[in-house]
């Protein structure tokens, strides 16, 4: 079952049947040769290519490429290295001075460091 053409179509293929049945058996000949030699050439340049891009080298290389960067990757940072830490109290530490109402008790270590250094912010040098 063929689906219906429209009206255009069915004029191109008739154009071009009629066009097909027109061709001597000569030029015929010519061009069922051409297209099979044609065909031969292709089939012997894709057989005689070693090195194809898109073939079994593209895949290869990547595969590779990756595996060097990783290998560069894993040297660069090797994962027994312990990483600093700026604090060491626990978030519950930290969410218990945020909430608590007392003051911190920052200036109790060193007081006289605090008076020396308010004292010289008035202008003093020295």
């Amino acid at each position: 079952m063929t689906p219906e053409r429209d009206p255009f179509e069915a004029r191109c293929h008739e154009a071009l049947a009629a066009r097909i049945e027109s061709v001597d058996g000569r030029a015929s000949s010519r061009l069922s040769r051409a297209r099979q030699a044609a065909v031969a050439e292709l089939v012997a340049s894709r057989d005689s290519r070693q090195f194809r891009v898109p073939g079994l080298w593209l895949p290869g290389s990547v595969l590779a490429g990756a595996a060097a960067l990783a290998l560069a990757v894993w040297i660069a940072h090797p994962g027994n290295v312990p990483q600093p830490t700026l604090a060491e109290a626990t978030p519950l530490e930290d969410a218990e001075m945020l909430s608590s109402s007392e003051e911190p008790d920052l200036y109790q270590d060193d007081a006289d460091f605090y008076d020396w250094a308010g004292g010289n912010t008035a202008g003093g040098a020295g």
